[in-house]
């Protein structure tokens, strides 16, 4: 007769959720590559010799903490985006919404996880399969199909920027409103009633290879070293082995790796699309679609994976964190600064500009995820999120336009 598997104690199962709880304590305390058993061990109220004696490693730890509690958190965020996708309704996008804002902190841990297992190789086997399950849409699925499904990866990514933001940053309960109506309005739309719009072939790389200047060559290196490895095991040596230069070197430019970080994250962060006298434009017929599709475009693989990553450490670090908000509110800051516009069209428009960098930079990121992205008909949220903008997020953007590049120019933004 074959052996009963042995029933586990309820101590041993009560020390588990401790451990788990504490495990994604740590996580959103200190980052994915910070994690400790013996810090996990000491929150979790138990012995050092208790928790290896159920981990054999942190990664181990990780993967049990994915499969048992995390994955579930990352599958009710993708079915809630698929449902409002699918049949958008007051309800449906209400019911997205809800759990955002009810977000917990496993919520967001699973969000860490999934946007880091690409680099940590036992994690990543654990996390492929929920990749390819909900990410891979079905090939033979008809047209009407592969156009929710771009519209729901495309809700999926956006709502896991929310989430990623809320922990970082903090959230406006009043921006998440206007956002539910406008994705309501969004997702409405038939796709039939889509039209097909003309776009290029992603060109606008923004890493190029440098010149002979040292603080380019470092750049390019750093991108490279912080998106492969992630911004904790990019040690200033491994950099300076990539840019041909000495560690010295490197500190006769930048006192330490997180300014050297920073100077490539404000070289990045440069692209055309960052810019108001570019981003003027972005509610021309097409214009939103094209920069969904530049920002999931393999063109761009180091760009996505250098941006995430430090983003990701920009929670543990004051200076990095500065240089994040500082970047995405760059484009906020010209707002304040326009006359003839009401206060509440000062808010809307703040809201305009903050929905797209969202929805754009969670692309990135699920980019890092999946190559799917680059096969997604992204049209199908962009247009319809375009003329929702248009008709009820900014309806007199027309006539800022003028007065916008004005201050601009006059400002040298």
């Amino acid at each position: 007769m074959p052996r009963s598997q042995r029933t586990r104690s309820a101590r041993a199962i009560a020390n588990d959720a401790a451990i788990r709880d504490a495990a994604i304590r740590e996580v959103l305390r200190v980052g994915v590559d910070h994690v400790s058993l013996r810090d996990v061990g000491h929150h979790a109220g138990l012995t050092h010799g208790a928790t290896y004696a159920r981990y054999e490693d942190v990664d181990e730890l990780l993967v049990d903490l994915w499969n048992s509690v995390l994955a579930t958190r990352a599958t009710t965020i993708f079915d809630l985006s698929m449902a409002a996708a699918e049949a958008p309704s007051v309800k449906t996008v209400g019911a997205l919404f809800d759990f955002i804002r009810d977000t917990t902190p496993a919520d967001v841990a699973s969000v860490h996880l999934l946007l880091t297992a690409r680099r940590i190789p036992t994690l990543h086997e654990e996390v492929e399969p929920f990749i390819k399950t909900h990410f891979e849409s079905n090939p033979n699925a008809n047209e009407q199909a592969r156009a929710l499904f771009a519209r729901g990866l495309t809700l999926f990514a956006m709502t896991m920027m929310q989430i990623f933001a809320d922990s970082q940053f903090g959230w406006d309960r009043d921006y998440q409103t206007v956002l539910e109506k406008l994705l309501i309005e969004t997702l409405e739309v038939d796709p039939a009633d889509v039209k097909p719009v003309t776009l290029r072939e992603p060109d606008d790389r923004i890493i190029l290879a440098p010149g002979d200047d040292l603080k380019a060559q470092l750049a390019y290196a750093t991108f490279g070293v912080v998106g492969k490895s992630g911004y904790t095991r990019a040690t200033i040596s491994r950099i300076a082995r990539r840019a041909n230069c000495s560690p010295g070197a490197i500190y006769k430019l930048y006192p330490s790796k997180e300014d050297l970080v920073i100077a490539a994250f404000h070289d990045i962060m440069r692209a055309r699309w960052m810019k108001f006298t570019n981003f003027v434009d972005i509610l021309e017929e097409g214009s939103l679609t094209q920069l969904l599709y530049s920002s999931a475009s393999g063109h761009n693989s180091v760009r996505q994976s250098f941006t995430l990553e430090t983003a990701l450490a920009a929670a543990h670090s004051d200076k990095l964190r500065d240089a994040v908000l500082g970047q995405i509110g760059e484009l906020e800051s010209v707002v304040p600064l326009l006359t003839n516009v009401s206060d509440e069209e000062k808010v809307r428009l703040r809201y305009m500009i903050r929905s797209i960098v969202f929805v754009t930079v969670g692309i990135n990121f699920l980019s890092t995820v999946t190559n799917v992205t680059q096969r997604v008909d992204f049209n199908q949220f962009g247009e319809p999120f375009r003329r929702a903008l248009l008709r009820d997020g900014v309806p007199t953007w027309s006539e800022m336009c003028q007065q916008i590049l004005e201050v601009v120019n006059a400002r040298g933004f």
